[in-house]
Parts: C-alpha cells; structure tokens; sequence
C-alpha cells in the first residue's frame, strides 16, 4: 500500500479502482475538491444514499435538510460503534481515513446515552454563554497581537500567521496548558486529524507520543491546578465523574475541536468577506457583526460531516431504509447549503428568516458545547481582521489555493494575501 502520512492521498484511493455501485465521494485531486459540489449533486439525486469513501468504505450519507436533522435526532444511531452487536459491522476491526474521533478513546463523540450525558455535564459549564465570554479580552489582545506581527510586512499567510496561531491560542489558555507544551502539541494533534492512513508507522508513532504528552500535561495540572478547563477535568477525574482514559480522551477532544474548526470559519470567513468587500460593513456593530458570523458558519460549515454515526437497528431516515449495522454520515455542509430551506443557499445574507436553523454545530443532545466561544472568536478575529487591514486581498489566484482534508478538518493549506490595497 502506498502510504502518505501528508495531506496527499495513497494512490489507491483514487477511484474507480473496483466496480461498485455507488458514487464516490471524492474524485480527482483532493485539494481540487470541491464539497458543495459534489454534496449539491448527491442531494438533488437522492437526499439519503450510499457513498464511497476514501479508503474504499461504503457509508449511507444524508444531505437533505430534513433528512439530516431527522438523523442527527435518531437514538438509533449511535456513536459508540462498541454497541453494534456483531464486530464485523461498523468499521470491521479496519481502520480508515478521517475514522480519528469514532475509534480513539472516549470522549463526547464516540458515546451515547448516560455516558454521554455525564460527560457533557462535566463540561457544560465551562463552555456556557457567560465562561465564554470571560474570554473576550484574551480572543482581542490575540488578535492584536498576530495583526501587529502581520503589519509588518505588506504580505502574510492568513493561516499560518493569523488563523491558526489565533486558535491554538486561545484553546491552550482555556484549557490551561503551558506555552512550552502547545508547539509540539498542535503539531502532532494535526498530523493525526489530517494523515490518510491511520495504519502508517509514522502515525502509529504521533498517537504515542500525543497520548504520552496528553500525561505529562496533566500530571503537571495535578501538582499545580488553576483556573482552567484542564483542572477542572482533572477535579471531575478525582470525584469520579470521568475515568482516567476519560480525562485523557476529552481534554484532547477538546484541544482538536478547537484548533481545527475555528481556523476553518476565519480562513474561510475572511475569503468570503474579500470576494464581497460590501459585507465588511456589517462588522462596525456588533450585533450585525454576529449576524454575518452566523451566516458564514452556515456557509462555511467548519466540518463537512457531523461525527460518526452506526445503525443500532434499522432505521428509516425520510424515505430510505438504512440497514442495521450501517455507518452513517450526516452532512452538515449539505443540509445547510440545502435551497429547500436556505434559498440562494451559496450567497452570504447575513439575518437570514432561517440563520437560526443551520446545524453547523449539530443538534441536541450532542450539540456542541463550544459553539458560543467560536462564535465569539469568530466575530472577534474577522471584525479585528477587516478593521486593521481594510483593504486585505489574495496574493494570489483563488485558483491556485489548495484544501486538505475531507470529514475532519476540511481547510485551506494557506491563504496567502496583502494586507495593504492594491
């Protein structure tokens, strides 16, 4: 097997490589994919169907509106692939492309039921409206801080230099971890959400060595607790709310779920808001400012997929009968792009009557717990953004602009702009 542990793909996964059926999800060059597309095709030729993944796994995947809140509300898809009855269903023993968060540890999204809901009163409270917002002064020094660093020079990365950095930021000091440890850390939680081969000795090595510094790190909390999200999992570790493979499991769940998908919506929000330099000016009020961040969520979708998802029992999703034992996929970035409940689902309009109804963060009960923090970083990073550099542009041809990633982290490898005008 030709194994990458980059963002390129083995060359065996580029299809058609066995006669099958079904569409593939992904064809071509993956940082030439365009998931709208494709998400656009698959709906208007069934709102619920099977797909060929990467990797060669036939999922049933869901991108009708309807259909998708009706399947993200189903008890009978379940997370924890352990409850299907028979092991060869689900993933088989096998491991595939982006399979990360169903098969590593246990944390929010691989569990259901009562293990699912006392992780989540755990953290509910760290992540509420009011928690977030004590973090606003800290979001807007950071953006100072990066933009400083950006001006001075004409020419920047909006991902290297802004989006990322800004992200890994902020989660870190949220969850109390020391700036030495945050480096190395980003580094091996990203090459593990994006390597294509989960199978690779390379990878095999980074989860060793992540979990071991996921240890190190909360050995240290124990020994010097503070006012952070990591002590107080590590105090829900003592009481006996969480297990030490818990403990372990959700504070690396949340330092991925907020280092990847906030970087998404400001790399992608930002493009958005230089195609359309009139929508800028919805960011000199806040109130308007959060609108147009709803909108860009809704647009921009930071995960393509919702988490993984296996049929317990059969289930009847819409019209189609999805089979016991199957792996589903819920497409948030269809289901929000879907023109039966968005019209002119591709245009940016902020205040949309339906704003309210995109699923970018899925749907109760495993809404996610942070989506009032990226709704605040994401306000604050574009408004700072625009504000100090108002006549921000592509360096280069949006042509030329490459994605990695498919279900997990789908973003732009960089995005190379001036920050004066032209």
């Amino acid at each position: 097997m030709d194994s990458t542990v980059d963002g390129s793909w083995p060359r065996q996964l580029f299809g058609p490589l066995t006669r099958c059926p079904y569409p593939r999800l992904v064809t071509g060059d993956p940082a030439r994919w365009n998931p709208h597309t494709t998400f656009r095709e698959l709906r208007e030729r069934a709102p619920v169907q099977r797909v060929v993944l990467p990797g060669e796994l036939v999922v049933w995947l869901v991108t009708g509106a309807v259909q998708a809140r009706q399947a993200l509300a189903e008890a009978r898809l379940v997370h924890d692939m352990r409850r299907l009855p028979d092991p060869r269903q689900g993933f088989g023993g096998r491991r595939y492309p982006d399979d990360i968060f169903a098969v590593e540890g246990r944390h929010l999204l691989n569990s259901d039921g009562a293990d699912h809901q006392r992780l989540r009163a755990v953290l509910t409270p760290l992540f509420s409206q009011a928690a977030s917002l004590r973090w606003k002064p800290f979001i807007e020094q950071t953006c100072a801080h990066l933009l400083d660093g950006m001006a001075a020079s004409d020419e920047a990365d909006l991902i290297a230099d802004y989006a990322r950095p800004l992200a890994t930021r902020v989660t870190a000091a949220m969850l109390g971890i020391a700036t030495e440890y945050s480096p190395r850390l980003s580094a091996l939680t990203l090459s593990l959400i994006n390597a294509r081969d989960p199978d690779h000795p390379q990878v095999r090595q980074d989860r060793v060595e992540v979990f071991r510094l996921w240890a190190r790190i909360i050995g240290e909390k124990r020994r010097s607790p503070g006012d952070d999200v990591l002590t107080h999992l590590v105090r829900a570790h003592q009481r006996g709310d969480l297990s030490a493979q818990e403990l372990t499991s959700v504070a690396w769940g949340l330092y991925s779920g907020g280092i990847s998908p906030a970087t998404t919506l400001i790399a992608v929000g930002a493009m958005e808001l230089m195609r359309a330099p009139e929508l800028r000016a919805a960011l000199c009020e806040e109130a308007s400012a959060a609108d147009l961040t709803e909108e860009l969520l809704r647009l921009a979708s930071p995960f393509t997929v919702a988490t993984w998802r296996f049929a317990l029992d059969e289930v009847t999703i819409g019209d189609t009968v999805i089979p016991q034992g199957a792996v589903v996929l819920v497409s948030v970035a269809a289901a929000n792009r879907d023109p039966q409940v968005f019209p002119d689902p591709d245009a940016v309009r902020p205040g949309r009557d339906r704003a309210a109804a995109h699923l970018a963060f899925g749907l109760r009960p495993h809404y996610c717990p942070g989506a009032p923090l990226a709704r605040l970083q994401g306000t604050i990073a574009l408004t700072a953004l625009f504000t100090t550099f108002p006549g921000l542009r592509l360096a280069v041809a949006e042509a030329e602009l490459r994605w990695h990633g498919v279900l997990v982290e789908r973003c732009y490898d960089s995005v190379p702009v001036y920050t004066t005008s032209g």
